[in-house]
């Protein structure tokens, strides 16, 4: 009896109807029962009045007792809320993290008498979907997951903010399928916001029975919502923070920091595995061409392709890193033998034959690879990446769009080409550099009709540094810019002072390095150097690769107009050695094509070659151009090209290239039309 008393005053359904229900029927119980018992107890009226006075007063006091008994009643059950409510704010504000969110959901489920909670961010700004970073159910944690916001009562939450079902959920979301298989019936959520006012996710608790603290529900929500939001944030910027310490924020890669604690573990699981790991270091060929054709923005965008190729192509055990601007490094962790590191570089340079396809452009990289191998060539990180990075440079030397393994003697070239590099920066400033001057003959006046300037390194111990060992490192340092101006101001002031001086007048012909004629002031020099020398503009010939103007062909053609209109002339150089199509050729405003000497080599011996210089030939002058022959050594070669209808020639049989003092004295001679001694074999070859 008293267990069924206790459980009906303990039941908070409806518990004021409760009350009001006993006391009424005590209220009538006492009216009804009291009157009678004092008739049958009155000896006197005056006892009959004294007992409606004490019936009275004990009614008073009855019902003083019992609302004092209701609201104590009420009061400690207050103060335990609010105690317990106290306990478990400062139990979950007290911890942090993961711990955090995970008290947190435990507690909304135990103190709501819910079956679910879990917190979750949003994964985009864009994306509708959900990736949770804590779930209780059903009195344990479970695994986060993700999910898509649309037609579950979380889109409702982020959308409208705080929001609550007390029941029929699934018949409200009809679409939410997870509603649907955890048999929810009620739900309340409140969003969550950010420092600037953005939702960045929600809290919720779901139940599969109706709710009906909601007062309750609502009050945790908002209290706790507010931390939550801060702790969700913390968590974020620390995931930044990691990612910045450990990845390149441009391609996601892992950066060198990274990659080099990937090295160490790599190396000690090596060792008890007899394992051999292999480290590449790879660099995108002719890369800076591209950014400065068409923008750093663009630049980017590529690097990103390159960044998910590379993955695509490498296994899941692989790590590639980005080293920095267009250097990219990769481990292989899992390698037997020497022969499997050159395997996959194959397959890297083999996978970058397809076009990239960037901001509507169809761009064409390769890539050059050095190899070194654990512990063969290094037995720690730092001297793994100095000697593929050796191997890297001999990549290049070999060509470029090829890979290359680390041998011994690569530590001696790079400790020389480090202090080539050197010297190399210093020789502007020492005035070690110089032209030289190489004549070009008409074959049909049989006369000098140009210059072409060849930069000439005067080094103070060397001698004479030949070309093809400083302008490859010039162009790979930057340094051909600074070189590359001083040569065409020379070249034009040169050019400017013989004619001053009286003697013929002799277009000069300058080289446009790669990078020169990427930058974007290239034509603004060009004028530039022409009115400060005098020079008028018909004099000066730019001679541009094949290769470099078909990179960016649309551009070179912009660009080479723009040089037209100045009045320059527009050669272009090793003509038969890159990959033209005849459809932008005939847009170029070219006026001279140069064959280059690998096809006047062996003119008389190889049918091939003099196959081609018959289509050059025929092809330049269908489309009224000169063609200008280099590399003419033998008169043989001069009598074929003589009948083939070339316009000029240079070459050592002529003349070699002389030093700016001696082209003065050629210049006299042909002003007063007299042979001079080199000239003497091309009459004769005639």
């Amino acid at each position: 009896m008293q267990s069924k008393v206790r459980r009906f005053f303990s039941g908070k359904k409806r518990l004021p109807l409760k009350i009001a229900l006993i006391y009424l029927l005590f209220g009538i119980g006492w009216i009804a029962l009291s009157d009678t018992l004092l008739q049958a107890m009155a000896l006197s009226p005056d006892w009959h009045h004294t007992s409606q006075i004490l019936k009275g007063w004990g009614f008073v006091l009855f019902s003083t007792l019992l609302l004092y008994l209701v609201v104590e009643y009420y009061r400690r059950a207050l103060v335990r809320s609010e105690t317990s409510f106290d306990e478990l704010v400062q139990g979950v504000s007290a911890t942090t993290g993961e711990a955090f969110f995970s008290l947190l959901t435990q507690s909304l489920c135990q103190a709501l008498k819910a079956d679910y909670a879990f917190i979750g961010e949003l994964c985009g700004t864009q994306d509708k979907r959900v990736r949770t970073v804590a779930v209780y159910a059903e009195g344990q944690d479970l695994d986060n997951f993700e999910f898509d916001l649309s037609g579950t009562p979380c889109e409702q939450v982020v959308v409208r903010g705080f929001t609550c079902f007390p029941s029929g959920v699934r018949e409200h979301f009809p679409q939410g399928r997870l509603a649907a298989e955890l048999g929810v019936e009620s739900f309340v959520g409140i969003p969550l916001f950010d420092a600037e006012g953005e939702v960045i996710g929600p809290m919720m608790v779901l139940s599969r029975k109706p709710m009906h603290n909601l007062g309750l529900a609502a009050k945790m929500l908002k209290v706790f919502s507010v931390r939550a939001a801060a702790e969700l944030q913390r968590a974020r910027s620390e995931k930044t923070i990691e990612f910045m310490a450990f990845y390149d924020p441009l391609t996601g890669l892992a950066n060198k920091r990274l990659f080099q604690d990937r090295v160490k573990q790599t190396f000690a699981w090596a060792r008890r595995n007899h394992r051999f790991p292999a480290v590449l270091f790879l660099d995108l060929d002719r890369f800076r061409c591209i950014n400065d054709t068409l923008g750093h923005t663009a630049g980017d965008a590529l690097l990103q392709e390159v960044a998910r190729r590379l993955q695509k192509t490498l296994r899941k055990d692989d790590t590639v890193a980005r080293h920095g601007g267009d250097e990219f490094l990769i481990l292989l962790p899992n390698i037997r033998q020497a022969e499997d590191a050159g395997f996959v570089a194959g397959k890297i340079i083999e996978s970058f034959q397809a076009p990239f396809q960037v901001d509507g452009f169809e761009l064409h990289l390769a890539a050059s690879i050095g190899i070194a191998i654990y512990p063969l060539d290094g037995e720690d990180c730092d001297a793994l990446l100095k000697n593929a990075d050796s191997a890297l440079h001999r990549a290049k030397e070999m060509g470029r769009n090829n890979y290359q393994f680390y041998l011994t003697e690569m530590n001696e070239s790079a400790l020389q080409r480090l202090g080539l590099e050197g010297q190399l920066r210093k020789a502007l400033e020492r005035d070690e550099l110089c032209l030289y001057f190489q004549p070009q003959y008409d074959l049909d006046g049989r006369r000098m009709v140009g210059l072409e300037a060849l930069l000439r390194w005067r080094h103070p111990e060397r001698g004479l540094v030949p070309p093809d060992e400083f302008i490859p490192l010039a162009e790979e340092t930057g340094l051909i810019l600074a070189m590359g101006e001083w040569v065409l101001r020379e070249a034009c002031t040169r050019a400017q002072a013989w004619q001053a001086a009286g003697l013929a007048p002799m277009r000069v012909a300058v080289n446009i390095s790669a990078r020169q004629f990427h930058q974007y002031d290239l034509v603004r020099l060009v004028r530039l150097v022409l009115e400060e020398t005098g020079l008028e503009p018909h004099f000066l010939e730019l001679e541009i690769t094949e290769s470099l103007i078909m990179q960016d062909a649309e551009g070179a053609v912009h660009k080479l107009s723009q040089l037209r209109d100045l009045g320059v002339q527009i050669a272009i150089d090793d003509f038969g050695t890159g990959y033209s199509s005849l459809s932008y050729l005939k847009k170029f405003p070219i006026q001279t094509l140069k064959i280059d000497r690998t096809f006047v080599q062996d003119l008389s011996r190889n049918p091939d070659d003099s196959a081609i210089v018959d289509a050059v030939i025929a092809l330049a002058h269908s489309m009224g151009m000169e063609v200008v022959a280099e590399g003419v050594e033998t008169e043989e070669q001069m009598r074929l090209l003589h009948d083939k209808s070339c316009n000029r020639v240079q070459g050592y049989l002529l003349q070699a290239p002389v030093p700016s003092d001696a082209v003065a004295r050629i210049l006299l001679q042909a002003s007063l039309n007299q042979p001079q001694d080199q000239s003497s074999l091309f009459c004769s070859a005639l």
